[in-house]
């Protein structure tokens, strides 16, 4: 029994002289725990460590192998406690500096941890586990090239360890270079394919690369070997919230909260669906819940101000959304929410300084421009007011120009040239100059910087956006299909749709479309788009299922959902329904010509009011006169009148 207790111990030297061998009670809980352990179920490892302790409170071993399961359950301060007892008993603390370390950096303590990591007398067979724990230090206090001598020192000592790959697929993924985490964590996953963190991260990866639903099944392998994992279980209980699996999410979130009673991850996703259901007193309920200590996370703050906003109490909300524009200062959702926000508080103004950056470009969204033209309205300014009005109208909804620098263009040129593979120094300056016209320009740093950066998703992004400045869809789509293995996200999936469909593929177009909802399918871009193109098919009720689906989530104000219901409903011959969407998107945008069009045409085909639906349809033509369908349209209209 004691041979096999000394090859199974990890983590501790045969020189420790215990102040207990350990009576026969502790034993047997020990080689228990060990045999939990070896299967990855780490919670069953430390009860029957309990156990263990228990029965033989002065046995070191047992107080050790404790203190690695906690560092498992990224529980620093009860590791701590442990290896502190371990001391009490005799335990030199060079044997276990490593996990020592461990502890105080689970806790944030980089100082100390640093002083245990960098200590001169740790054991060879530790020093690599000590630098790995100091590549996390230094991950989470920003100096990445420390990280990076740390962790390259780590793969040198000890290449097969999994737990340090997938600590280098975070910093990797952290620094960018989202290619090398997908290839450090694929190695993690061969070396050690039962590991619960190799598995977990795989998923995260695999869900920021292709979508929601392709990470499910790496969640679920890994919740086989330990189903009870708290930070498994919580990444598999976001995952099913966003892909709109609500009540499966509930049910895993409150398993979570069975284990963990202040998870404060479980009660913000049951916070949510509370919210989404119009709960706002609930879900502020268990908002509260959290203790705060979620408080500067963007997601967090978004469904706090949500709360507010549905509430009512719009100066709360415009404090939240405050400061998740701060935090997110190129989120168009958060400007928007911000900025309606202000205006239900009577701030027109602030209004429009919060919305007058994304005003000033040709990408705006056309809801922002809608805002911006009401509070423009309220104080009084009318001319420019009709003027944003009707660039909303204009459903302007092509690729995301980039936002208004604020740096002078000669500054940021300066800072590019001083370190032209820097893609923090480098992006602002590709910003400025596609701002200013320069797509040439623009399109040659984007081009440099991808060539320096081939791993990291934005670099192709930028190509690919000045390359469609150009009308070089070519260029576009071979950047786009680099950023596609990388990580196929929404802004990917739009700008592949956009450059397709200007090249006039739009069965390939389609094609994308559905594998991108195949793996997300409740993200309201792809859906709209996908809803677009049924309506151009004449798919009508495909295209009327999803759009009522989304008219379901997001209400009646969004015009162009409205007018394609209405489209959707006049080909299907439900002339009453298509009427009644098409009434509703009119009152939200009526100088819209897509709007006016669509509702026209349900008029025209009701039949019972011939007259409006021509002057709809003229007024259409009036905005957009080289709209040959628009025109069509005015023809047959007037044709109606004169029956």
């Amino acid at each position: 029994m004691a041979l096999l207790l000394g090859l199974v111990l990890t983590g501790l030297s045969t020189a420790i002289q215990a102040a207990s061998d350990g009576n026969e009670d502790a034993r047997d809980a020990f080689a228990k725990a060990q045999e939990h352990r070896s299967r990855g179920d780490v919670r069953s490892a430390r009860i029957e460590l309990m156990n263990a302790i228990k029965a033989d409170p002065q046995w070191i071993d047992a107080r050790v192998l404790q203190a690695e399961i906690l560092l498992k359950l990224f529980d620093g301060i009860g590791a701590e406690a442990e290896l502190e007892r371990a001391f009490d008993l005799g335990l030199e603390v060079t044997e276990v500096r490593h996990l020592y370390g461990h502890a105080l950096q689970l806790q944030g303590k980089w100082d100390q941890a640093k002083e245990q990591l960098f200590a001169n007398d740790i054991p060879v067979q530790h020093q690599a586990y000590a630098a790995r724990i100091v590549g996390r230090v230094a991950v989470q206090t920003g100096d990445d090239a420390l990280a990076t001598r740390a962790f390259d020192q780590a793969i040198s000592q000890d290449p097969a360890n999994a737990d340090l790959w997938v600590d280098v697929a975070r910093f990797r993924a952290g620094s960018g270079d989202q290619a090398g985490a997908i290839a450090a964590v694929d190695e993690a996953v061969k070396l050690e394919p039962n590991n619960i963190r190799a598995l977990q991260y795989r998923g995260e990866l695999i869900r920021f690369q292709f979508g929601l639903a392709a990470a499910l099944p790496w969640f679920e392998r890994a919740l086989q070997i330990d189903p009870n994992d708290v930070s498994l279980l919580t990444e598999y209980a976001a995952t099913l919230g966003d892909m709109g699996r609500m009540t499966d999410m509930l049910i895993v979130a409150r398993k979570i909260i069975s284990l963990d009673g202040r998870n404060p991850r479980a009660f913000f996703m049951q916070a949510v669906l509370a919210a989404r259901a119009g709960e706002f007193g609930l879900a502020r309920t268990l908002m509260q819940k959290t203790e705060g200590r979620l408080d500067d996370v963007p997601a967090v703050l978004l469904v706090q101000g949500i709360i507010e906003y549905g509430e009512t109490n719009y100066n709360s909300a415009v404090d939240k959304f405050r400061r998740l524009v701060s935090l997110q200062p190129n989120n168009r959702q958060a400007q928007n929410l911000l900025a309606r926000s202000l205006y239900l508080a009577d701030d027109p103004e602030g209004t429009i300084e919060v919305l007058k950056r994304q005003a000033n470009s040709s990408g705006a969204d056309p809801y922002a421009l809608w805002q911006a033209g009401r509070a423009l309205e309220a104080m009084g300014m009318q001319a420019r007011s009709v003027d944003m009005l009707n660039r909303a109208a204009r459903h302007d909804i092509g690729g995301k120009t980039a936002f208004v620098p604020k740096t002078p263009i000669g500054v940021l040129r300066a800072e590019a040239e001083r370190a032209p593979d820097n893609a923090i120094a480098v992006i602002p300056y590709i910003r400025a100059l596609y701002h200013s016209g320069d797509f040439a320009a623009a399109f040659s740093q984007a081009k440099r910087l991808q060539r320096g950066n081939p791993g990291a998703s934005d670099a192709h992004l930028l190509v690919a956006d000045t390359a469609i400045a150009l009308d070089d869809y070519d260029e576009a789509l071979n950047a786009l299909a680099i950023a596609r293995r990388i990580r196929f996200s929404e802004p990917v999936m739009l700008r592949i749709v956009e450059a397709l469909r200007a090249k006039g593929a739009m069965q390939e177009s389609g094609q994308v479309l559905a594998e991108y909802l195949n793996y997300n399918p409740s993200n309201i871009a792809g859906l709209r788009w996908m809803a677009y193109e049924h309506l151009e098919t004449e798919n009508w009720d495909i295209a009327r299922r999803i759009l009522e689906s989304l008219r379901k989530r997001i209400g009646d104000n969004d015009a162009l959902i409205m007018a394609g219901l209405s489209q959707a409903y006049t080909g299907l011959g439900q002339t009453e329904k298509a009427v009644s969407a098409g009434r509703i998107a009119y009152s939200v945008q009526p100088s819209s010509p897509v709007v006016s069009h669509l509702y026209g045409r349900a008029l025209l085909a009701d039949g019972s009011r011939a007259k409006d639906a021509y002057d709809l349809i003229k007024k259409a033509v009036t905005m957009v006169p080289q709209n040959a369908t628009y025109r069509r349209s005015l023809a047959q209209a007037s044709a109606a009148l004169k029956q």
